[in-house]
Formats: C-alpha cells, structure tokens, sequence
C-alpha cells in the first residue's frame, strides 16, 4: 500500500506540473470562445438590420442612397465591435512561481485528504447532468445591449427570443425598449403587432386596451398589413364587433393563397362572424 500511495503522489505531482502549462492556454481559449460568442451576437444583429433596410427600399419608405449610407454605417459598427479586446498585461513572475506553486501543490494535498477519508467508488458514480452553457443566446443579447443600449434592432431579437421563452412580460418590456430608442422600429407594423401580442400574453392573451391600441397604430401605417388584420379583427371579435371583425378578416383573406387551410380557417371565421353580426343589436 505504501508503494501505491507514493506512485500516485508522483503521478499527481506531474499532473499539477502539466497544469501548470496547460492552464495559461486553456484561459486563453475561454477568453477566445467568449469573443466568438460576442461577434456572433453582433453578426445575427447586423443581418438582421440589413434585411430591415432591403425591406424598407422595397417598400419605398427608404431612398436606395440612403440604404447604401445606413449600411455603411452598420458594417463600421459591426467592424469596431469585432476588433479584438487589448491583451491584458503580463502577470509578474512572482504570480505566475504562485501558480506554479499551486497547480503542484494542490493535488498533492487532495490525494493525501482523499485517501484518508476518500472514497475511491466515487470514480464510478454516475455524472451529474450538465447545467446551461454559457452559451446562452439571451444572456449574449443583453451583454450586447449593456454595450449599446440604443440599439433598437438588438432589443427586438432579445424581445422575440424572451417570447419564445414564454417570458412576455420581460419581452413586453424590451419591444418598449426597442420603439423608444429607435423611430424606425416606432414605424414598423410588424414590431408593433409582435410588440402587442407579447402585451396580449400578459393579460391571459386579451388584445383589450394597449395591445388593441398598438394594433391600430400598425394598420394606420399599414392598412394591408396581414398581422394587423387578422389581430385587429381578434381583438374586434373579442370585443362583440363582429361586423367589424369579418371586415378585417375580409381584407386579409384576399391575401392568402387559394386553396391553403389558413384561408379555409379565416373563410369559416368570416362565416361564423357574420352570423354572429346578423343576430346581434348594432351597439
């Protein structure tokens, strides 16, 4: 037993070495994933930005030179926000004998603490499930966010992946983030509507009050807007409107492609919204 107590005390000695070598790299590869995950963020922001201006040309609210200009813009942000961070400056050599001193030193101390009281079945013990990863997209929007609080397309991709998360009152909160920094997205039909379902959601999926309001405002801008249509006569069917809501259901059925089941479904809405009009008292 002696012999086995000394020959992994060697091993350990040499693996705390060995630590000491590898540990450096390995802190230096972290910071690189972390960077990675930084750049990734920014990328996914940029091209969606990009798509928003292609869509805003297309749609005529933006002049072709002034696509080219906000473009430009956002590849020199993209750009700085990718450079790499300064280096951090080399530790003294007394820091780096004291973790010298410590990779070597540790795991001799837990092999003379682990065979006094150890329990060498642990070895084989099932592994414990792994906790959530760092990489955590939510978690790298709003790293970026800290970074660029002004930037309104960055708000909308946190807003929309807290609402895949069910968080809607946190996605509730970013879509106001989003529209106060950012008139564009102020203007843009499909954010408020996005903006007025998480609203919805809070209130056990009711559009009554803000959520309707909201709705309102993207068909103002919009009035042919799919989104706003079909949950603008949601809201109006919700509400007892129902002429009002097979108007709104009208106007988007016409947008739908012949045959699809979406259609057939709003086709029956329509059906069942009339009926329901004819044997109601006009309010």
């Amino acid at each position: 037993m002696p012999s086995v107590v000394l020959f992994s005390l060697l091993a350990l000695a040499l693996v705390g070495v060995a630590l000491a070598f590898v540990l450096p790299t390995l802190m230096r590869a972290r910071v690189r994933r972390q960077e990675a995950s930084r750049a990734a963020v920014n990328a996914d922001i940029y091209r969606q930005e990009i798509d928003e201006l292609r869509d805003e040309v297309t749609r005529g609210e933006l002049a072709a030179a002034e696509a080219q200009q906000a473009r430009a813009d956002l590849h020199r942000r993209l750009v700085d926000e990718s450079l790499p961070r300064p280096a951090a400056t080399p530790a003294p050599r007394i820091r780096r004998a004291a973790v010298l001193l410590v990779a070597v030193g540790l795991p001799l101390v837990a092999a003379v603490v682990y065979f006094a009281v150890g329990r060498p079945d642990a070895l084989t013990a099932e592994a414990e499930p792994e906790t959530a990863g760092e990489g955590d997209y939510v978690a790298r929007l709003q790293s970026h966010l800290s970074r660029q609080p002004r930037d309104g397309r960055g708000w909308v991709l946190l807003a929309r992946a807290q609402a895949d998360r069910s968080e809607f009152k946190e996605a509730a909160a970013s879509f106001e983030k989003a529209l106060t920094v950012s008139q564009k997205i102020a203007k843009d039909p499909g954010v408020l509507c996005e903006y007025a379902d998480a609203l919805g959601m809070t209130q056990g999926g009711q559009l009554a009050g803000r959520p309707a309001e909201l709705v309102m405002h993207a068909l103002a801008i919009d009035p042919k807007h799919p989104m706003a249509l079909e949950m603008a006569g949601s809201a109006a069917y919700a509400d007892g409107r129902y002429a009002e809501a097979a108007r709104y259901w009208q106007d988007l059925l016409g947008q739908l492609p012949a045959g699809s089941a979406k259609r057939e479904d709003l086709a029956a809405a329509i059906a069942r919204a009339e009926r329901k009009a004819a044997v109601t008292l006009p309010r």
